[in-house]
């Protein structure tokens, strides 16, 4: 690519940094995404895509005046559900945002000619980070589970990105909990509470041997063995239920 990547990244991620300040979740998504987990970090494409969770008082028409403030000179264009920027006038110099809606536990790309692309519940609650041009980017939780939705297995380069088949939606269906094999007196209806999300929940106690083909969670007593930043506890999935007003049984 003939542009100034340094730029570039950088003036992507202050947006990033600027959306998420102003209460606006903007996570790295497309080919930059598969970039950072699959080319080691190398950006190839000739745009940048941002995921953009909106809801009734946070949506893409919120974004322009924001970035009037803070970029004195930027051209766009826009559809109801995406976004398209140029910063400082070049054409090498893109960034797109599409708009995501909420629809019961999930969050879907707002354009039915996309209906594969969807972010999950599982993966927008929590971030995670991704490198790309040596710069940290905002993602969702367990992003390479998001492009094997979305791709089907994007490690294998394609020039191919709508895909009528869709991707791969198994790891969607069942996840792993993690138990303590003495902690069996509050399983049951914590078990109830993620097959609101999952059908199949699979009662694991060897955290040792953790399937990472899937989706995993845990309970709060191997806190202090596991990475914590890095996975997600029933704890999560609680907080998400009470936050968006989810019926759940007690606790």
């Amino acid at each position: 690519m003939n542009i100034n990547k340094q730029l570039f990244i950088e003036s992507a991620k202050f947006i990033q940094n600027l959306l998420f300040d102003k209460n606006i979740n903007c996570y790295l998504i497309g080919g930059a995404l598969i970039n950072a987990l699959r080319d080691g970090g190398i950006l190839k494409t000739d745009d940048l895509d941002f995921a953009i969770i909106s809801d009734e008082l946070n949506d893409l028409s919120s974004l322009i005046p924001i970035l009037e403030k803070h970029f004195p000179y930027f051209c766009w264009s826009r559809m109801v559900n995406f976004l398209s920027i140029n910063l400082n006038g070049q054409k090498d110099q893109k960034i797109d945002f599409f708009k995501f809606k909420k629809k019961h536990l999930n969050f879907y790309l707002n354009d039915e000619t996309w209906i594969h692309e969807r972010i999950c519940h599982f993966q927008t609650f929590k971030t995670d980070t991704v490198v790309l041009e040596n710069k940290k980017f905002l993602t969702m939780h367990r992003p390479d589970l998001f492009l094997k939705t979305v791709y089907g297995n994007y490690n294998i380069q394609s020039q191919e990105y709508y895909n009528e088949q869709g991707g791969d939606t198994s790891h969607l269906r069942e996840c792993n909990f993690y138990i303590d094999k003495n902690n069996f007196n509050t399983i049951d209806f914590k078990i109830e509470n993620l097959k609101i999300f999952f059908l199949r929940v699979n009662v694991c106690r060897d955290f040792s041997k953790i399937d990472y083909s899937k989706i995993n969670i845990f309970d709060e007593v191997f806190a202090k063995q596991i990475n914590k930043n890095n996975n997600l506890f029933y704890s999560d999935f609680k907080n998400f239920l009470i936050n968006n007003k989810i019926t759940f049984d007690d606790f």
